[in-house]
């Protein structure tokens, strides 16, 4: 298990419902990243990703059912465990005497990692884990 260091790109309501559990997907290249493109908004994330230099970078987009509690999830920890990348977020409680909505939307966090640190050949699959802090 190696821990990898990532930057954050952009985060927000996604376009795309991505299901029950979050779920992950890695972008090694321009072709890859339509996976990434399709559930965010074009004007804000797409641009992004399709910037990228995917020869040093890779893009990591994470997408999840946070709805109103996405404020209050954030990514701990990034790490390639074999042929697999794993994602940690962690959802920290919400402060004494404050109020949230109850929606349940999607939501996304685009991250970028190089390339170098994940080693070769590329992880195969994006697992995410949500715990409670």
């Amino acid at each position: 298990m190696r821990s990898v260091p990532w930057q954050p790109l952009a985060r927000g309501a996604a376009t795309a419902d991505s299901g029950a559990r979050p779920v992950g997907f890695l972008a090694a290249s321009k072709t890859a990243a339509r996976t990434l493109i399709v559930r965010v908004p074009p004007a804000a994330a797409a641009r992004m990703v399709l910037r990228l230099d995917y020869r040093s970078s890779v893009a990591v987009g994470v997408f999840g059912r946070f709805g109103c509690h996405d404020g209050r999830v954030s990514i701990t920890g990034i790490e390639r465990v074999g042929p697999r990348l794993r994602v940690r977020l962690v959802l920290r409680p919400l402060k004494p005497g404050a109020v949230e909505c109850q929606a349940i939307l999607s939501t996304f966090r685009l991250v970028t990692l190089d390339r170098q640190d994940l080693g070769r050949p590329l992880p195969s699959h994006v697992g995410v884990t949500l715990a409670r802090a």
